[in-house]
This record gives C-alpha cells, structure tokens and sequence, in this order.
C-alpha cells in the first residue's frame, strides 16, 4: 500500500532528523489529567512508550472540577482535537500522531474547543 509506505518513510526521516532530542520536530501530544487518578498515570505510561517508535512530546496539564474535561480525564489532544478518553486507545493516538504528521490529521480527529 503506497499510503502505509509513504507514511513509513515520512515517519523514519523525521525519527532520523529528532535523534538529537529537539522537540522542534515532535508532535505534541497534550495529556489533560487531575489528581490521584490512576487512569492518568497509566495513561502516561502509554504514551512514554508511544515515544519510543514515534517523535512525539508529552505535554501534561493537570485540571480542576471547574473544568468540561474533569469526568473525560485522562484526555489525550493533538491539534485541540480530542484523540482518546478514559482508557487510552493506542492505536488511535498512533493514528492520529502519524496523520497529523503526514497533514491528513483534522479530517480522522473529533473537534473538541472545549478545553
């Protein structure tokens, strides 16, 4: 499949190009979490060894009650698009960090202005 090939390729440049450790060319992958929840710490875990096969930076913000988010957590964000709630899907947050690298990713992510 010439789509898989080329998302592969894209995927190994950029790996190469980040091997010094510059978050310039990571996607951001926000992780929105409150205390003393235990879904979260898995939650990071997750996405700590998502790092490890793609270029992404975890960004965690921690919320309060007052928030929308506060009965979602832990939320997973790319582009303010909601990617995962609860019990985290990893193959969508792969998903949708290789489509927002290839420039494909509003049209696969659920919008989500609400933070």
């Amino acid at each position: 499949n010439h789509a898989a090939t080329a998302a592969i390729w894209v995927l190994a440049k950029e790996q190469a190009m980040t091997s010094n450790g510059s978050d310039q060319y990571r996607t951001e992958v926000i992780l929105v979490t409150k205390d003393a929840c235990h879904l979260c710490d898995v939650a990071e875990q997750i996405l700590i060894a998502l790092g490890r096969t793609l270029p992404i930076r975890v960004v965690k913000e921690q919320i309060t009650e007052r928030s929308e988010l506060f009965d979602r957590v832990p939320v997973v964000l790319i582009d303010n698009c909601v990617v995962s709630e609860g019990k985290i899907d990893l193959e969508a947050v792969r998903s949708a960090v290789v489509a927002q690298r290839l420039g494909t990713g509003a049209s696969l992510l659920k919008r989500d202005d609400k933070r």
